[in-house]
Parts: structure tokens; C-alpha cells; sequence
């Protein structure tokens, strides 16, 4: 049992860090002059996971101008699927809801043609927004996340915490082998 140990830690970690979402977002961001901007939405149905049918992507009023979003139909959109926006309910953004009007997004496909211009009342350029995967018919939250920029490198965050585990389990099978010494 003491040699297997270091496998069963690993294996238990593993499985708690390669908690991944079902999809990516990514945004490419585009300025219009002033305060008006574009986002260009991809969406990434991560291989594995279930259809991704219905989701929402919020506009927060505090820093989008909710009178100011407005659907682009350049690029134009797959024909399976439909979009609209949602206004904003007391304590609740406004939202960019994409909905399948057939199969939805499986096995790894890419859906693009998703893009939103509006005019933005933050400070500095706009950034991440926080989205929610639903299932269509109960609205249960299957997944949330943000999106990201489409040239973002950021490492994911279940892969930091693969790298942080990573150490972690290192350190305690160096102490574990070598009790009493130290390890430089």
C-alpha cells in the first residue's frame, strides 16, 4: 500500500482538476469609434460533454449600455440556430440568449457567426462576460463560465490546478520517501 499511494493521490487528482467545461467561448473584440464596440463570438463544444442546446451570455447594465445592443447578422449565423436579447430584470444583466432550433452543438463542433455591437459605459476596453449553459427545456444550469479572448493564451483553470496539484503531490511523496530530510 505505501508504494501505491503516490498513484492513488495522483489518480484522485487528477479526476478533481480535469474538471473541464463543456464549452468555450471566445470573443474577438472590435472597435467602432468612441464607446461603440463588437464582439465576435466561437463557441467550442468540448468533445464528451453533452449537446449544448441553449446560451446565455450576460451584458451587465452598469457597463454595457442595455439600449445599445444590437444582434449583427455579418457573419451570418448557421441556420440551426436563432439568437436574441434579453433585457435586463432588476438584479439581472441583459442577455445574449443563442438557442439550437435543431441538434445543437456536439462532438467538438465550432459554431460561429454570433455577434453582438453596443456601446460600453466601463473604464478601460471591455473584456470577459460571464455566460451560462442551460438545458432548453427545465433552464437547469448545466455550465457556467466566462468567455475569453480568441488570442488568449490563459491556460484554463483546471490545468492550473493540474500544475498546482501537480507540485503538491511532489512535495508529499519527496517528505513521504524521505521523511526527516531535506530536499534541496
Amino acid at each position: 500500500m505505501k508504494n501505491r499511494l503516490p498513484f492513488l493521490l495522483l489518480a484522485i487528482l487528477w479526476s478533481f482538476s480535469m474538471q473541464a467545461s463543456a464549452a468555450i467561448i471566445e470573443h474577438t473584440l472590435h472597435s467602432l469609434g468612441g464607446a461603440q464596440y463588437r464582439y465576435d463570438y466561437t463557441v467550442r463544444h468540448q468533445a464528451g460533454e453533452a449537446p449544448i442546446l441553449l446560451l446565455d451570455i450576460d451584458f451587465d447594465p452598469a457597463l454595457y449600455l442595455e439600449s445599445s445592443l444590437n444582434i449583427v447578422s455579418d457573419p451570418v449565423l448557421n441556420a440551426s440556430w436563432d439568437q436574441l436579447i434579453i433585457g435586463s430584470q432588476p438584479g439581472y444583466p441583459a442577455l445574449f440568449d443563442v438557442f439550437a432550433l435543431g441538434a445543437g452543438l456536439d462532438n467538438g463542433d465550432v459554431l460561429t457567426g454570433l455577434a453582438v455591437e453596443f456601446t460600453w459605459l466601463g473604464a478601460g476596453l471591455p473584456g470577459a462576460q460571464a455566460f451560462t449553459l442551460l438545458d432548453p427545456t427545465s433552464f437547469d444550469v448545466i455550465d457556467s463560465g466566462f468567455t475569453r479572448a480568441a488570442s488568449s493564451n490563459v491556460p484554463e483553470p483546471g490545468g492550473i490546478a493540474f500544475v498546482v496539484f501537480l507540485l503538491l503531490l511532489f512535495a508529499a511523496v519527496m517528505k513521504y520517501r524521505y521523511p526527516g530530510q531535506t530536499i534541496r
